[in-house]
Protein backbone atom coordinates (compact mmCIF):
# COMPACT_ATOMS: atom_id res chain seq x y z
CA UNK A 1 0.00 0.00 0.00
CA UNK A 2 1.48 3.83 -0.99
CA UNK A 3 2.28 6.20 1.75
CA UNK A 4 -0.65 8.37 0.97
CA UNK A 5 -3.30 5.69 0.64
CA UNK A 6 -2.26 3.96 4.20
CA UNK A 7 -2.59 7.61 5.84
CA UNK A 8 -5.97 7.94 4.20
CA UNK A 9 -6.61 4.99 5.69
CA UNK A 10 -5.66 5.70 9.35
CA UNK A 11 -7.31 9.02 8.99
CA UNK A 12 -10.62 7.19 8.12
CA UNK A 13 -9.95 4.69 10.96
CA UNK A 14 -10.60 7.67 13.24
CA UNK A 15 -13.57 8.34 11.94
CA UNK A 16 -15.23 4.88 10.74
CA UNK A 17 -15.02 1.14 12.19
CA UNK A 18 -12.23 0.42 9.63
CA UNK A 19 -10.78 1.30 6.51
CA UNK A 20 -13.48 0.51 3.46
CA UNK A 21 -16.20 0.30 5.94
CA UNK A 22 -19.81 0.89 4.25
CA UNK A 23 -21.30 2.54 7.35
CA UNK A 24 -21.06 6.86 7.46
CA UNK A 25 -18.62 8.06 10.56
CA UNK A 26 -20.70 8.39 13.65
CA UNK A 27 -19.86 11.76 13.71
CA UNK A 28 -21.11 12.72 10.16
CA UNK A 29 -24.57 10.68 11.25
CA UNK A 30 -24.68 12.72 14.15
CA UNK A 31 -24.16 16.57 12.42
CA UNK A 32 -26.97 14.77 10.09
CA UNK A 33 -29.21 14.04 12.85
CA UNK A 34 -28.72 17.81 13.99
CA UNK A 35 -29.02 19.35 10.42
CA UNK A 36 -32.65 17.17 10.11
CA UNK A 37 -33.72 18.52 13.84
CA UNK A 38 -33.41 21.96 12.66
CA UNK A 39 -35.32 21.30 9.34
CA UNK A 40 -37.92 20.01 11.62
CA UNK A 41 -37.91 23.20 13.99
CA UNK A 42 -38.08 25.09 10.42
CA UNK A 43 -41.31 24.04 10.14
CA UNK A 44 -42.70 23.54 12.65
CA UNK A 45 -41.17 25.11 16.32
CA UNK A 46 -42.90 22.77 18.54
CA UNK A 47 -42.89 19.35 17.19
CA UNK A 48 -43.56 17.88 20.69
CA UNK A 49 -46.61 15.80 19.44
CA UNK A 50 -44.56 13.90 17.26
CA UNK A 51 -43.62 10.62 19.10
CA UNK A 52 -40.97 9.82 16.56
CA UNK A 53 -39.32 13.23 17.00
CA UNK A 54 -39.26 12.09 20.89
CA UNK A 55 -37.60 8.80 20.21
CA UNK A 56 -34.89 10.18 18.13
CA UNK A 57 -33.91 13.00 20.12
CA UNK A 58 -33.38 10.42 23.31
CA UNK A 59 -31.22 8.29 20.82
CA UNK A 60 -29.46 11.24 19.67
CA UNK A 61 -28.30 12.31 23.45
CA UNK A 62 -27.51 8.85 24.11
CA UNK A 63 -25.51 8.59 21.41
CA UNK A 64 -23.47 11.73 22.04
CA UNK A 65 -21.25 10.29 25.12
CA UNK A 66 -20.26 7.45 22.76
CA UNK A 67 -19.58 9.32 19.90
CA UNK A 68 -17.37 11.68 22.53
CA UNK A 69 -15.71 8.69 23.48
CA UNK A 70 -14.70 7.23 20.10
CA UNK A 71 -17.14 4.23 20.24
CA UNK A 72 -18.57 3.47 17.00
CA UNK A 73 -19.51 0.75 17.13
CA UNK A 74 -22.37 1.37 20.05
CA UNK A 75 -22.70 4.37 18.72
CA UNK A 76 -23.81 3.65 14.87
CA UNK A 77 -26.57 1.43 15.32
CA UNK A 78 -27.98 4.16 17.74
CA UNK A 79 -27.43 7.22 15.14
CA UNK A 80 -29.10 5.49 12.85
CA UNK A 81 -32.08 4.92 14.50
CA UNK A 82 -32.12 8.32 15.31
CA UNK A 83 -31.93 9.37 11.96
CA UNK A 84 -34.17 7.07 10.79
CA UNK A 85 -36.65 8.91 13.79
CA UNK A 86 -35.76 12.32 12.68
CA UNK A 87 -36.84 11.58 8.90
CA UNK A 88 -40.02 10.37 9.84
CA UNK A 89 -40.70 13.38 12.14
CA UNK A 90 -39.43 15.36 9.15
CA UNK A 91 -42.41 14.29 7.30
CA UNK A 92 -44.96 14.03 10.08
CA UNK A 93 -44.02 18.09 10.29
CA UNK A 94 -44.61 18.70 6.83
CA UNK A 95 -47.74 16.86 6.96
CA UNK A 96 -48.80 18.98 10.04
CA UNK A 97 -47.79 22.01 7.98
CA UNK A 98 -50.08 21.14 4.53
CA UNK A 99 -52.99 20.07 6.81
CA UNK A 100 -52.90 23.43 8.58
CA UNK A 101 -53.14 24.76 5.78
CA UNK A 102 -55.66 22.84 3.79
CA UNK A 103 -57.64 23.67 7.01
CA UNK A 104 -57.15 27.70 5.79
CA UNK A 105 -58.26 26.46 2.32
CA UNK A 106 -61.48 24.65 3.47
CA UNK A 107 -62.70 28.06 5.56
CA UNK A 108 -61.64 30.05 2.46
CA UNK A 109 -64.12 28.04 0.61
CA UNK A 110 -66.75 28.13 3.10
CA UNK A 111 -66.83 31.53 3.27
CA UNK A 112 -67.12 31.95 -0.46
CA UNK A 113 -70.33 29.85 -0.57
CA UNK A 114 -71.45 31.94 2.38
CA UNK A 115 -71.29 34.76 0.61
CA UNK A 116 -72.42 33.30 -2.86
CA UNK A 117 -75.06 31.70 -0.96
CA UNK A 118 -76.54 35.19 0.50
CA UNK A 119 -76.12 37.34 -2.97
CA UNK A 120 -78.45 34.35 -4.33
CA UNK A 121 -80.90 34.43 -1.61
CA UNK A 122 -81.01 38.44 -2.67
CA UNK A 123 -81.69 37.53 -6.11
CA UNK A 124 -84.23 35.10 -5.88
CA UNK A 125 -86.05 37.89 -3.71
CA UNK A 126 -85.93 40.65 -6.13
CA UNK A 127 -86.76 37.95 -8.72
CA UNK A 128 -90.16 37.38 -6.47
CA UNK A 129 -90.52 41.06 -6.52
CA UNK A 130 -89.77 41.81 -10.18
CA UNK A 131 -91.91 38.78 -11.68
CA UNK A 132 -88.93 37.32 -13.49
CA UNK A 133 -85.89 35.41 -13.54
CA UNK A 134 -82.20 36.90 -13.91
CA UNK A 135 -80.97 34.36 -16.85
CA UNK A 136 -77.50 32.48 -16.90
CA UNK A 137 -76.76 32.93 -12.93
CA UNK A 138 -75.28 29.61 -11.41
CA UNK A 139 -77.82 28.49 -8.32
CA UNK A 140 -76.71 24.73 -8.15
CA UNK A 141 -75.48 24.11 -4.40
CA UNK A 142 -71.65 23.43 -5.56
CA UNK A 143 -70.77 19.98 -4.17
CA UNK A 144 -67.44 20.31 -1.79
CA UNK A 145 -65.88 17.22 -2.81
CA UNK A 146 -62.04 18.84 -2.73
CA UNK A 147 -62.53 18.69 1.22
CA UNK A 148 -63.45 14.78 1.02
CA UNK A 149 -60.71 12.96 2.57
CA UNK A 150 -60.29 9.56 0.85
CA UNK A 151 -57.77 7.95 3.85
CA UNK A 152 -60.84 5.98 4.82
CA UNK A 153 -59.91 3.95 1.66
CA UNK A 154 -56.72 4.03 1.85
CA UNK A 155 -54.05 1.09 3.44
CA UNK A 156 -53.65 0.31 6.57
CA UNK A 157 -50.44 1.90 8.52
CA UNK A 158 -48.36 -1.19 10.71
CA UNK A 159 -47.30 -0.09 13.87
CA UNK A 160 -45.48 -2.80 16.09
CA UNK A 161 -46.79 -2.72 19.16
CA UNK A 162 -43.82 -4.38 21.23
CA UNK A 163 -40.97 -3.67 18.35
CA UNK A 164 -40.68 -2.98 15.08
CA UNK A 165 -43.75 -4.57 12.46
CA UNK A 166 -42.82 -7.81 11.09
CA UNK A 167 -41.33 -7.70 7.71
CA UNK A 168 -44.36 -9.40 6.05
CA UNK A 169 -46.81 -6.70 7.19
CA UNK A 170 -44.17 -4.27 6.35
CA UNK A 171 -43.44 -5.46 2.36
CA UNK A 172 -47.54 -5.71 2.12
CA UNK A 173 -48.11 -2.06 3.45
CA UNK A 174 -45.02 -0.51 1.52
CA UNK A 175 -46.52 -2.22 -1.69
CA UNK A 176 -49.91 -0.73 -1.16
CA UNK A 177 -48.43 2.95 -0.22
CA UNK A 178 -45.94 3.03 -3.23
CA UNK A 179 -49.45 1.99 -5.49
CA UNK A 180 -50.89 5.29 -3.68
CA UNK A 181 -48.01 7.34 -4.50
CA UNK A 182 -47.66 6.29 -8.11
CA UNK A 183 -50.76 6.83 -8.89
CA UNK A 184 -51.17 10.73 -7.61
CA UNK A 185 -47.17 10.98 -9.33
CA UNK A 186 -45.30 11.65 -5.96
CA UNK A 187 -41.90 11.30 -6.05
CA UNK A 188 -40.65 8.40 -4.24
CA UNK A 189 -37.56 7.40 -5.45
CA UNK A 190 -35.07 7.91 -2.17
CA UNK A 191 -37.49 6.11 0.04
CA UNK A 192 -37.82 3.08 -2.18
CA UNK A 193 -33.66 2.92 -1.84
CA UNK A 194 -33.58 3.11 1.29
CA UNK A 195 -36.38 0.76 2.05
CA UNK A 196 -34.61 -1.85 -0.44
CA UNK A 197 -31.19 -1.49 1.55
CA UNK A 198 -32.52 -1.97 4.78
CA UNK A 199 -35.19 -5.05 4.10
CA UNK A 200 -33.41 -7.27 1.05
CA UNK A 201 -30.45 -8.29 3.35
CA UNK A 202 -33.28 -9.78 5.52
CA UNK A 203 -34.39 -12.13 3.18
CA UNK A 204 -30.98 -12.87 2.82
CA UNK A 205 -30.46 -14.05 6.44
CA UNK A 206 -29.11 -11.35 9.36
CA UNK A 207 -28.71 -11.91 13.09
CA UNK A 208 -31.63 -10.98 15.55
CA UNK A 209 -30.24 -8.09 16.63
CA UNK A 210 -29.50 -6.70 13.09
CA UNK A 211 -32.94 -8.08 11.96
CA UNK A 212 -34.33 -5.84 14.95
CA UNK A 213 -32.01 -3.20 13.91
CA UNK A 214 -33.11 -3.04 10.16
CA UNK A 215 -36.81 -3.97 10.64
CA UNK A 216 -37.00 -0.50 13.36
CA UNK A 217 -35.57 1.54 10.51
CA UNK A 218 -37.64 0.19 7.78
CA UNK A 219 -40.64 0.78 9.51
CA UNK A 220 -39.77 3.99 10.01
CA UNK A 221 -39.35 4.38 5.86
CA UNK A 222 -42.86 3.29 5.66
CA UNK A 223 -44.46 5.78 8.24
CA UNK A 224 -41.96 8.69 5.92
CA UNK A 225 -43.90 7.01 3.10
CA UNK A 226 -47.66 7.40 4.27
CA UNK A 227 -46.89 10.91 5.60
CA UNK A 228 -45.56 12.06 2.13
CA UNK A 229 -48.81 10.69 0.54
CA UNK A 230 -51.03 12.11 2.73
CA UNK A 231 -49.03 15.52 2.74
CA UNK A 232 -49.76 15.83 -1.06
CA UNK A 233 -53.54 14.73 -0.44
CA UNK A 234 -53.56 17.96 1.56
CA UNK A 235 -51.82 20.33 -0.91
CA UNK A 236 -53.95 18.97 -4.23
CA UNK A 237 -57.26 19.48 -1.65
CA UNK A 238 -56.07 23.29 -0.95
CA UNK A 239 -55.19 23.42 -4.58
CA UNK A 240 -58.75 22.22 -5.55
CA UNK A 241 -60.30 24.57 -2.88
CA UNK A 242 -58.57 27.23 -4.19
CA UNK A 243 -59.85 26.78 -7.47
CA UNK A 244 -63.50 26.22 -6.26
CA UNK A 245 -63.29 29.23 -3.81
CA UNK A 246 -62.28 31.48 -6.64
CA UNK A 247 -65.12 29.78 -9.03
CA UNK A 248 -67.72 30.43 -5.98
CA UNK A 249 -66.72 34.34 -5.73
CA UNK A 250 -67.33 34.79 -9.86
CA UNK A 251 -70.98 33.31 -9.08
CA UNK A 252 -71.39 35.66 -6.52
CA UNK A 253 -70.51 38.62 -8.54
CA UNK A 254 -72.94 37.04 -11.50
CA UNK A 255 -75.41 37.30 -8.85
CA UNK A 256 -75.04 40.78 -7.64
CA UNK A 257 -75.00 41.83 -11.00
CA UNK A 258 -77.96 40.05 -11.70
CA UNK A 259 -79.70 41.66 -8.67
CA UNK A 260 -78.85 45.26 -9.48
CA UNK A 261 -79.30 44.81 -13.13
CA UNK A 262 -83.35 43.57 -12.07
CA UNK A 263 -83.75 46.25 -9.63
CA UNK A 264 -82.89 48.97 -11.98
CA UNK A 265 -86.00 47.82 -13.80
CA UNK A 266 -88.32 48.05 -10.73
CA UNK A 267 -90.56 50.79 -10.35
CA UNK A 268 -90.89 53.16 -6.71
CA UNK A 269 -93.74 51.16 -5.30
CA UNK A 270 -91.93 47.72 -6.12
CA UNK A 271 -88.56 48.74 -5.10
CA UNK A 272 -90.25 49.56 -1.69
CA UNK A 273 -92.07 46.61 -1.55
CA UNK A 274 -88.36 44.60 -1.59
CA UNK A 275 -87.24 46.24 0.29
CA UNK A 276 -89.94 45.44 3.15
CA UNK A 277 -89.71 41.89 2.32
CA UNK A 278 -86.25 41.73 2.89
CA UNK A 279 -86.55 43.37 6.50
CA UNK A 280 -89.80 41.33 7.66
CA UNK A 281 -87.83 37.96 6.20
CA UNK A 282 -84.55 39.39 8.07
CA UNK A 283 -86.77 39.69 11.36
CA UNK A 284 -88.00 36.23 11.33
CA UNK A 285 -84.83 34.61 10.90
CA UNK A 286 -83.75 36.85 13.90
CA UNK A 287 -86.94 35.52 15.85
CA UNK A 288 -85.99 31.63 14.98
CA UNK A 289 -82.41 32.26 15.15
CA UNK A 290 -82.85 33.46 19.23
CA UNK A 291 -85.71 30.83 19.73
CA UNK A 292 -83.19 28.11 18.69
CA UNK A 293 -80.43 29.42 20.71
CA UNK A 294 -82.39 29.35 23.76
CA UNK A 295 -82.53 24.81 23.40
CA UNK A 296 -78.51 24.77 22.18
CA UNK A 297 -76.65 22.32 23.89
CA UNK A 298 -75.04 19.12 23.75
CA UNK A 299 -77.26 17.99 21.52
CA UNK A 300 -77.99 20.86 19.02
CA UNK A 301 -75.56 23.50 17.68
CA UNK A 302 -77.35 26.47 16.44
CA UNK A 303 -75.64 28.10 13.18
CA UNK A 304 -77.07 31.59 11.43
CA UNK A 305 -75.67 31.46 7.73
CA UNK A 306 -76.89 32.70 4.83
CA UNK A 307 -78.86 29.57 3.80
CA UNK A 308 -81.20 30.43 6.89
CA UNK A 309 -80.86 29.04 10.57
CA UNK A 310 -79.15 25.47 10.82
CA UNK A 311 -80.18 23.32 13.61
CA UNK A 312 -76.78 20.65 13.92
CA UNK A 313 -78.33 17.38 15.85
CA UNK A 314 -75.00 15.67 16.82
CA UNK A 315 -74.60 11.94 16.39
CA UNK A 316 -74.87 11.11 19.54
CA UNK A 317 -78.96 11.19 19.05
CA UNK A 318 -78.05 7.58 17.37
CA UNK A 319 -76.52 4.73 18.48
CA UNK A 320 -73.16 4.10 16.94
CA UNK A 321 -73.45 2.99 13.18
CA UNK A 322 -77.56 2.94 13.76
CA UNK A 323 -80.26 5.02 12.31
CA UNK A 324 -82.90 4.89 14.88
CA UNK A 325 -83.18 7.69 17.49
CA UNK A 326 -82.33 7.50 21.25
CA UNK A 327 -85.29 7.12 23.32
CA UNK A 328 -83.51 9.58 25.76
CA UNK A 329 -82.95 12.22 23.72
CA UNK A 330 -85.90 12.26 21.46
CA UNK A 331 -87.50 15.45 23.85
CA UNK A 332 -84.79 17.95 22.38
CA UNK A 333 -86.44 16.91 18.97
CA UNK A 334 -89.55 17.81 20.82
CA UNK A 335 -88.11 21.49 21.70
CA UNK A 336 -87.32 21.79 18.05
CA UNK A 337 -90.63 20.89 16.27
CA UNK A 338 -92.36 23.06 19.14
CA UNK A 339 -90.09 26.14 17.67
CA UNK A 340 -90.65 25.16 13.89
CA UNK A 341 -94.62 24.94 14.17
CA UNK A 342 -94.45 28.40 15.48
CA UNK A 343 -92.78 29.69 12.04
CA UNK A 344 -94.98 27.82 9.49
CA UNK A 345 -93.84 29.54 6.65
CA UNK A 346 -90.40 28.59 6.82
CA UNK A 347 -88.94 25.48 4.54
CA UNK A 348 -87.13 22.60 6.41
CA UNK A 349 -84.34 20.86 4.52
CA UNK A 350 -83.51 17.10 6.69
CA UNK A 351 -79.85 16.74 5.62
CA UNK A 352 -77.66 13.49 6.92
CA UNK A 353 -74.04 14.06 6.64
CA UNK A 354 -70.96 11.67 7.99
CA UNK A 355 -67.25 11.62 8.52
CA UNK A 356 -64.78 9.36 6.26
CA UNK A 357 -64.27 6.37 8.06
CA UNK A 358 -65.99 3.58 6.00
CA UNK A 359 -67.14 3.64 1.99
CA UNK A 360 -68.44 6.15 0.53
CA UNK A 361 -71.14 4.62 -0.59
CA UNK A 362 -71.96 3.27 3.18
CA UNK A 363 -72.00 6.53 4.41
CA UNK A 364 -74.45 7.89 1.69
CA UNK A 365 -77.12 4.91 2.81
CA UNK A 366 -76.42 5.62 6.76
CA UNK A 367 -76.85 9.54 6.11
CA UNK A 368 -80.16 9.30 4.39
CA UNK A 369 -81.08 6.39 6.95
CA UNK A 370 -80.38 8.87 9.76
CA UNK A 371 -82.21 12.08 8.00
CA UNK A 372 -85.37 10.25 7.38
CA UNK A 373 -85.39 9.11 11.08
CA UNK A 374 -85.40 12.63 11.92
CA UNK A 375 -87.68 13.54 9.37
CA UNK A 376 -90.05 10.98 10.58
CA UNK A 377 -90.07 12.03 14.33
CA UNK A 378 -90.76 15.91 13.57
CA UNK A 379 -93.74 14.89 11.14
CA UNK A 380 -94.88 12.47 14.51
CA UNK A 381 -94.76 15.76 16.44
CA UNK A 382 -97.08 17.67 13.77
CA UNK A 383 -94.76 19.82 11.48
CA UNK A 384 -96.43 19.35 8.14
CA UNK A 385 -94.70 16.82 5.59
CA UNK A 386 -94.96 19.33 3.02
CA UNK A 387 -93.01 21.92 4.54
CA UNK A 388 -89.56 19.62 4.45
CA UNK A 389 -87.44 18.10 2.57
CA UNK A 390 -84.54 14.86 3.09
CA UNK A 391 -81.71 13.88 1.49
CA UNK A 392 -77.90 12.46 2.39
CA UNK A 393 -74.86 13.54 1.46
CA UNK A 394 -72.98 10.82 3.24
CA UNK A 395 -69.16 12.05 3.55
CA UNK A 396 -69.72 15.25 0.86
CA UNK A 397 -69.76 17.87 3.05
CA UNK A 398 -67.80 17.96 5.87
CA UNK A 399 -67.69 20.56 8.12
CA UNK A 400 -64.34 20.30 9.39
CA UNK A 401 -61.35 17.94 8.82
CA UNK A 402 -61.56 14.23 9.15
CA UNK A 403 -57.55 14.42 10.22
CA UNK A 404 -58.99 14.07 14.15
CA UNK A 405 -61.57 12.66 16.12
CA UNK A 406 -63.22 15.75 17.52
CA UNK A 407 -63.77 16.57 13.46
CA UNK A 408 -65.05 13.68 12.59
CA UNK A 409 -67.46 14.06 15.11
CA UNK A 410 -68.42 17.21 13.90
CA UNK A 411 -69.07 15.85 10.76
CA UNK A 412 -71.35 13.14 11.94
CA UNK A 413 -74.68 14.88 12.14
CA UNK A 414 -78.40 15.55 10.54
CA UNK A 415 -78.60 19.38 9.82
CA UNK A 416 -81.78 21.18 9.91
CA UNK A 417 -81.56 24.18 7.08
CA UNK A 418 -84.57 26.44 7.87
CA UNK A 419 -85.19 29.35 5.65
CA UNK A 420 -87.96 30.90 3.91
Amino acid sequence: MRRWQLGACLLAAIWSAGCGSSRPPAANLLSEVNATEKEILAIDPDPSGSEAFRVARLQRDRAVPLVEKGDEKRALPVLERSLAGMREARAVAELRRAEAEARQCRGAVEEAKRRWEEAIIVLEQTERVARRDAPHVQREDPELEAFVNPTNIWPGVPYGADGPTPIESQQKAWEEWTEQARARKIAIADLEARFRDLVDPIAKGVDREERFHRLHQSEGVLHEMVHRVRTAEARETCARGTLLAAGLGDARDEALRATLDLERTLRDDLRAELEREREEARKRQTSLYDALKQIEGKYAHITQTARGAIVSLADILFDFDKATLKRNVEFSLVKVSTILNQFPEMKIAVEGHTDNIGTAEYNLDLSKRRAQAVYEFLVSQDVAAERMSVEGYGLTRPVAGNETEEGRQRNRRVDLVIQE
